[in-house]
């Protein structure tokens, strides 16, 4: 009975271990080339204004595998975020200021809407401006 206890917490520990080495190497593989973008600023985070923009890269908290990355204009409540997926490609959100009032959106590799209350008129009508924050972000990140 103690050999069984013990080997049940020898085997979860190992589960618990693998599961921390593999959490490490992906933070430190999948980011590191955000964070290299993006510096620690003093406060130690990885924030950076440029261009009328502030970048941000948000590493995954620990034992998660989602962290983003994120475009804003400087005066403005217009952003991207983007959430480099576990096995390759990403994930976006968009915040947008209109008339309406600010709204969030989800948008695909295309940059054509997902899901949201705005209406597709309305996205055309702030189509320059995503097409903006994906060209900065693009360019800052190297993203495909």
């Amino acid at each position: 009975m103690k050999r069984r206890i013990l080997l049940t917490v020898i085997v979860l520990l190992g589960i618990f271990a693998t599961w921390n080495i593999i959490w490490l190497i992906y933070v430190n593989v999948k980011f590191e080339k955000y964070m290299e973008a993006v510096p620690k600023n003093d406060l130690g985070a990885h924030i950076l204004e440029k261009d009328g923009y502030v970048f941000n890269v948000k590493k995954p908290e620990y034992l998660s595998f989602t962290g983003n990355l994120g475009v804003s204009k400087l005066n403005s409540l217009d952003g991207l975020i983007i959430w480099p997926l576990l096995f390759g490609g990403y994930e976006y959100g968009l915040r947008l200021q209109t008339e309406e009032g600010v709204l969030e959106i989800t948008v695909d590799d295309n940059k054509e809407l997902l899901q949201s209350k705005m209406n597709k008129t309305t996205y055309d009508k702030y189509k320059e401006d995503i097409e903006k924050l994906f060209a900065i972000a693009e360019e800052v990140w190297d993203l495909p």
